[in-house]
């Protein structure tokens, strides 16, 4: 459910050497998580990127060490993309998601507000943030969540079953 690759684009880059961080690129922007860290780590190590490759990278990277189930190496490369372009909201969700499966709901919830803040219409982190809630036992707050991405995403029936969920447990 965490926001998927961004694709590295030849333009985003600085003038390199051709064919080796081509390579590099299509490598960052697999499909299979270590030829991802490979090649992202091979162009975080340059320091031949712009800002904004270099953002990208650290989150394919991050999503990779996620899918190898490293939620530290991923909310550390999350953490990396953020501080490089605060304003990206799928580095928050997914470092949530990272925090999230590591248990960490305190912090999972931080991320997925910071997610809403930036963007409103963002209904996966209203559910998120929810399920994180409801992880922690605070049934109230996962109801009011699970409310407002019912809001966003009427038609989506996870919502709706976890909305049904909560208000059992809530006696409602």
């Amino acid at each position: 459910m965490r926001a998927t690759t961004l694709a590295l684009a030849l333009t985003a880059l600085t003038i390199l050497p051709a064919q080796g961080f081509a390579d590099a690129i299509a490598d960052c922007n697999s499909d299979q998580t270590d030829t991802i860290i490979s090649g992202c780590t091979q162009l975080i190590k340059s320091g031949k990127t712009n800002k904004d490759a270099l953002a990208i990278a650290y989150f394919n990277r991050g999503n990779a060490y996620d899918d190898n189930g490293d939620h530290d190496g991923a909310i550390a490369d999350y953490t990396a993309s953020i501080k490089l372009k605060g304003d990206n909201t799928d580095s928050y969700f997914n470092r949530g998601f990272s925090y999230e499966a590591k248990k960490d709901y305190d912090k999972a919830i931080a991320d997925y507000t910071r997610v809403i803040a930036l963007d409103p219409q963002y209904a996966k982190a209203y559910y998120s943030r929810a399920r994180a809630y409801q992880a922690k036992g605070d049934l109230k707050q996962a109801l009011a969540g699970y409310e407002e991405a019912a809001k966003l995403a009427p038609d989506n029936q996870a919502v709706q079953k976890k909305i049904a969920e909560v208000k059992q447990l809530l006696g409602q």
